[in-house]
């Protein structure tokens, strides 16, 4: 396929990201300075043989000199949010199963959860977050879940690593999809156009009580799997799903 045709059909992919990135103000010049880091990695990770930079240039299409600065570079581990993992132990755990708890004392309660989450952050200082954000509410001493996810506030850093990790998974998936013989990944959509607003909102409820059930039961059964004893080498997986709708021009 002609390199030209292909960035025309990546449009769709370029355009809202080229959007994210003037939205966070990250400059052009530093943006381009990373991607040339990520080719680098890519082809080194890809490449047949011994990834000299004369072949690493080649297949980048980047100089030598930028492929010899570059090489040793390696993405950093996608940062885990820990409020994430509190309302998820909160659920699934079963001192806590999702019932209100004190704000502070022995276990059950919220203090606890949240010192058993993260050593290194104050039990208050999660409340705070979780408070609003919109998570949990509290009534005196009593701290009640009230969302079964941590959805972070708009434009938050917690926000922006959760984007990270779910797009990233999801075009990773994407991609091995599309460059594999049998595309080993689930990655399905349903997609209409010229529907009504009253139609389009009716199916997106229908969508999002559908996918909240199913990731609750996925979330609980994956929590009692974690439970078990096993010598296997462990495995992460991501599962999730979206719903976009825009007017037809």
């Amino acid at each position: 396929m002609h390199i030209a045709h292909m960035l025309d059909l990546l449009d769709a992919l370029l355009a809202p990201f080229a959007r994210l990135m003037v939205a966070l103000g990250v400059p052009f010049p530093d943006l381009a300075e990373r991607l040339k880091a990520h080719y680098v990695e890519a082809a080194r990770a890809t490449c047949d043989g011994k990834p000299t930079d004369s072949r690493l240039s080649v297949m980048t299409g980047l100089q030598r000199r930028d492929v010899a600065r570059l090489r040793d570079f390696h993405p950093n581990e996608p940062r885990l949010t820990h409020l994430s993992r509190l309302v998820s132990l909160w659920q699934t755990e079963d001192d806590y199963a999702g019932k209100p708890l004190p704000k502070s004392g022995p276990a059950p309660s919220f203090e606890a959860l949240a010192w058993e989450v993260r050593r290194d952050v104050h039990p208050r200082t999660m409340l705070d977050t979780l408070l609003a954000a919109g998570t949990v509410s509290v009534d005196g001493e009593t701290v009640t879940l009230l969302e079964t996810s941590y959805q972070p506030l708009a434009g938050s850093e917690d926000q922006m690593a959760y984007l990270a990790r779910n797009m990233g998974d999801h075009l990773s998936a994407a991609t091995i999809n599309v460059t594999s013989d049998a595309p080993p990944f689930y990655e399905r959509a349903v997609h209409y156009a010229a529907l009504s607003p009253d139609q389009v909102a009716a199916l997106e409820r229908q969508f999002r009580e559908g996918q909240a059930a199913l990731l609750d039961q996925i979330n609980t059964q994956a929590a009692a799997m974690k439970a078990l004893p096993s010598d296997a080498p462990p495995v992460r997986f991501r599962a999730g799903g979206y719903f976009y709708h825009e007017d037809v021009t």
